[in-house]
């Protein structure tokens, strides 16, 4: 998924919906790395909470 197009496309949209979105920082990407810094820094603003890979198959699984 393209951070700066996609990710930040429907993160806006179901946040305006009314939903809490967590983004995953480090399964997305970008056309470059100023473009997915720039990415980040937008999720980081729009998103309830980001996280790493890692941390959120953690959650996930401890949720089960």
């Amino acid at each position: 998924m393209s951070a700066n197009l996609c990710v930040e496309s429907h993160l806006r949209d179901v946040v305006e919906n009314g939903f809490e979105v967590p983004t995953v920082t480090d399964a997305t990407a970008a056309a470059g790395e100023q473009a997915l810094q720039a990415a980040l820094t937008n999720d980081g603003f729009i998103a309830h909470e980001t996280a790493e890979t890692d941390d959120a198959v953690e959650r996930l699984a401890a949720a089960e």
